[in-house]
């Protein structure tokens, strides 16, 4: 959970926001994915999608966002990873109308792909290949004023190398240690 924390957490320092696709209520079930790196994916994909919604500062919003996020940990995690989520996402959203530069930021993150570095005993650990995310501060019109990026491993904070997965039942999800 602390590393997922720390990926949120920085969100909220740099003070974002951007644009993006709401989910509803009927696309936030987490049915976990078939295999370790789809669970991964789909994860990176809407923590993606959570800070590009221009409709983050509302609050219901928010709340579906971390009930999607949270989707994909562990059925016995959730409740967890939803307040954690939510209070970030609600931290995030608190600053967001003000970025340290210009007058708008947009953060991105981008990999090639995803590897099992280790698999066993229903559990596995997932290495985001080439993980990065980019930071994007503009203007009123648009234009880059400022742009930093970073390992997202090293935002993630995790020194095995990867993200740990758990299957349960023919399903595979998120959970919070290895």
């Amino acid at each position: 959970m602390k590393s997922y924390l720390s990926l949120l957490l920085l969100v909220s320092l740099f003070l974002l926001v951007g644009c993006g696709a709401t989910p509803t209520e009927q696309n936030i079930v987490g049915a976990g994915a078939p295999s370790p790196q789809a669970v991964v994916e789909s994860f990176l994909e809407d923590l993606n999608h959570a800070l590009g919604d221009a409709k983050l500062a509302q609050a219901e919003v928010r709340q579906l966002w971390a009930e999607r996020l949270a989707g994909h940990f562990a059925p016995s995690e959730r409740a967890d990873q939803r307040t954690a989520m939510a209070d970030l996402l609600d931290g995030f959203a608190a600053s967001a109308a003000k970025p340290a530069l210009g007058s708008k930021a947009t953060l991105e993150i981008t990999y090639r792909g995803t590897e099992v570095l280790t698999q066993r005993d229903g559990r596995a650990l997932v290495q985001v290949v080439d993980g990065v995310f980019t930071l994007r501060f503009l203007d009123t019109q648009g234009v880059l004023v400022r742009e930093r990026t970073g390992s997202l491993s090293e935002v993630l904070g995790q020194t095995s190398g990867g993200l740990p997965t758990l299957q349960v039942g023919g399903s595979w999800f998120m959970t919070e240690g290895f």
